[in-house]
């Protein structure tokens, strides 16, 4: 397996850091900048919530009609939840709420990331599978969801930390869960073939 480059360590937590924010480019891991994304939403919701407020206490004590339209919160909020953005992974409405989205927005992440690097073909081989996770119709949501985490975590190592033991940990753990489904442990398969290349 390649070298170890070495990342910056998020400001929040132990974990590497993928992305900087803010006028100071505070360092920030996957996980960290998911809360910050969903704080972030969660303010401008109850902001709206607000501004509604103040707009209905102005019109009603003289009997007006809605002066305007008020912010659709209820709408918007859905949108929050329902519709991860994704790069490289299409989940409809039915998975959502079934399947682990976060694991996928951080895999969907690290395979952004790995653009352009040696870890591109290993993190194509990670989307694959992931693919064949999501498309399962012989895994449960639970066998799913264990895949998925599972992969998160390999993803990561595979984009930042690259810890040789840590990498065949986790892949023996998943090949080990996907090997009663064929589909599942044929891409398992594949992915460990390119992880032994790394």
């Amino acid at each position: 397996m390649g070298g170890d480059e070495r990342r910056m360590q998020c400001s929040q937590c132990t974990s590497p850091a993928f992305y900087q924010v803010g006028e100071q480019k505070a360092p920030l891991c996957l996980r960290c900048y998911a809360i910050l994304n969903h704080t972030s939403s969660v303010n401008f919701l109850i902001n709206a919530v607000m501004i509604n407020h103040l707009d209905d206490q102005i019109d009603f004590p003289f009997g007006a009609e809605l002066s305007h339209d008020r912010i659709p919160v209820e709408h918007i909020a859905r949108a929050i939840q329902g519709s991860p953005t994704l790069n490289s992974f299409t989940i409809s409405n039915s998975q959502i709420g079934v399947l682990n989205t976060g694991s996928i927005q951080k895999i969907d992440a690290a395979i952004t990331l790995s653009k352009g690097s040696d870890a591109e073909p290993v993190a194509e081989e990670i989307k694959r599978f992931t693919e064949e996770v999501i498309a399962s119709r012989e895994a449960s949501d639970a066998q799913k969801n264990e895949l998925l985490e599972l992969t998160e975590a390999v993803a990561e190592e595979v984009v930042s930390k690259r810890r040789k033991g840590s990498m065949i940990a986790l892949m023996k753990e998943l090949k080990e869960k996907a090997g009663g489904i064929l589909a599942l442990s044929n891409a398992a398969d594949k992915l460990w073939d390119m992880l032994s290349k790394f």
